[in-house]
């Protein structure tokens, strides 16, 4: 009865909108940078202070989960959220740093690919994370559960067909294991952004 009386600390909503709007312009600028060879220096650099940010924010929820006896969503739930997101941005922005120290000749079409479907995945994910402030909207959350995870498939399935075609074409060597490299790290982000979608079932499941 004590617990249900207490005001529930929501500037956890406010910091996770936050981090989400930077994990959105973080892999805008990694999809920008793909179609950019002449500036990769400066695209990395923006990124990078991006996740720095990031890394601040997540810092607060974790500092606030110390200090707040009544939180508006599960601990733990809290806890697993702030780090797949950090994790989303952490492995675009190590997608963006490998391109500026590998500086690969050419682009494959398939990586731009890849990098739009990330694209699409943290703005659903952008999204889904907004409507947990009130959870009036399950059927919505459920809806983009499904989108995200239909992503997640179309990411493993390019970065798979991307290297059974550049292992088959590529003559240099070295620019196969560049971007084995680059598309393992951005499949992976689409891997987090399931995460974050699995999380966010869950505590829709708990909620309603």
């Amino acid at each position: 009865m004590l617990k249900s009386l207490l005001p529930k600390n929501e500037n956890f909503y406010e910091l996770f909108d936050k981090i989400s709007a930077n994990m959105v312009e973080g892999v805008q600028t990694l999809v920008r940078m793909l179609d950019d060879c002449e500036h990769y220096g400066e695209h990395a650099v923006q990124l990078k202070s991006l996740e720095h940010q990031t890394d601040g924010l997540v810092h607060g929820v974790m500092s606030a989960l110390h200090k707040t006896f009544i939180t508006p969503i599960d601990r733990e739930d809290i806890h697993l959220l702030a780090g797949r997101l950090d994790d989303i941005l952490d492995l675009a922005e190590a997608a963006s740093s490998r391109i500026d120290l590998y500086r690969p000749c050419e682009v494959p079409r398939e990586a731009r690919e890849l990098s739009q479907v990330l694209l699409q995945s943290v703005k659903l994910v952008q999204e889904m994370v907004g409507l947990l402030r009130n959870l009036k909207k399950p059927a919505r959350i459920m809806e983009l559960t499904v989108e995200i995870n239909r992503l997640e498939d179309q990411a493993d399935y390019i970065r798979r067909s991307t290297l059974a075609r550049l292992f088959r074409e590529e003559k240099d060597p070295f620019e196969l294991i560049k971007w084995k490299d680059i598309l393992e790290y951005i499949e992976r982000a689409t891997d987090r952004c399931e995460d974050v979608a699995d999380i966010t079932e869950g505590i829709v499941l708990e909620n309603t």
